[in-house]
């Protein structure tokens, strides 16, 4: 236990010193390919510098989850908890997809009770988490598919209040109210035996990507350590009609 401990954080050290050192190399190539596009070019030299410029911004979207997932496991994401509208909050969030909604020509359905009571988390959490599911929702649903985005609120009783270290026994539960957001999608399946793995870093699926997509196989990981840091749960549950993500969020408490 304790070797596999010790090259556990080996890796976790070699892959944080890898980012850091990616970082900079990344940065200096995307403000060359920025002063390039000011050049007037040649219609296949546009071309190369569009391939050049998609490459670029998919290694640093996967040095920025690399950070991201690190930062998550030792602890050192901090919450700033604000009051959601979700009535108001989550349409804002789903305008920014329309137009890939549009292009994929994908049926779009929003199940949002018009009486939700505010939501207390970390916005800018919450959105990534959200916009990663309705991400892989847009990529993996065939032309003229369903999207379905439902959210309902219930109370939970908990020993204590979420994301509190228990120092001592508490004899009475307590309310919580949980937010459930559900992504669902049609016309793409998960083989039942592949549903716990999806949330590992780096595992994609083999054979299950008809449509070719790219990826990395870190955003559902991602995705599982930001619900987890909002004292969340995550599931997934698959048949040959609909795929439907489940993430659970308590509301937190607001300190001044």
């Amino acid at each position: 236990m304790q070797e596999m401990e010790r090259l556990d954080r080996l890796k976790d050290e070699f892959l944080s010193t890898v980012s850091h050192e990616l970082r900079t190399p990344m940065s200096n190539l995307k403000m060359a390919i920025f002063l390039l596009q000011k050049t007037p070019l040649r219609k296949q030299q546009q071309r190369y510098l569009q391939i050049l410029q998609d490459e670029c911004e998919r290694e640093i979207a996967l040095i920025n989850n690399l950070l991201d997932l690190q930062r998550l496991e030792f602890g050192q994401t901090p919450l700033y908890i604000e009051s959601l509208s979700l009535v108001n909050w989550l349409p804002d969030l789903l305008r920014g997809f329309r137009p890939r909604l549009q292009e994929r020509q994908l049926h779009l359905e929003i199940v949002i009770p018009a009486d939700l009571a505010n939501l207390t988390t970390d916005p800018q959490l919450l959105e990534r988490i959200l916009a990663e599911l309705i991400n892989n929702a847009c990529k993996y649903t065939p032309t003229g598919g369903d999207l379905i985005i439902a959210v309902q609120q219930h109370s939970l009783l908990m020993s204590s209040p979420p994301l509190t270290p228990i120092t001592q026994p508490i004899e009475n539960p307590i309310p919580v109210l949980i937010t459930q957001f559900k992504v669902s999608n049609t016309g793409s399946s998960i083989p039942s035996s592949e549903l716990e793995r999806i949330f590992e870093k780096f595992y994609r699926i083999p054979r299950q990507d008809p449509w070719a997509q790219a990826g990395t196989g870190l955003g559902l990981a991602l995705v599982r350590q930001l619900v987890q840091r909002l004292g969340g749960h995550i599931n997934v549950t698959s048949d040959e009609y609909l795929t439907t993500f489940q993430v659970q969020v308590p509301h937190l408490e607001i300190r001044l």
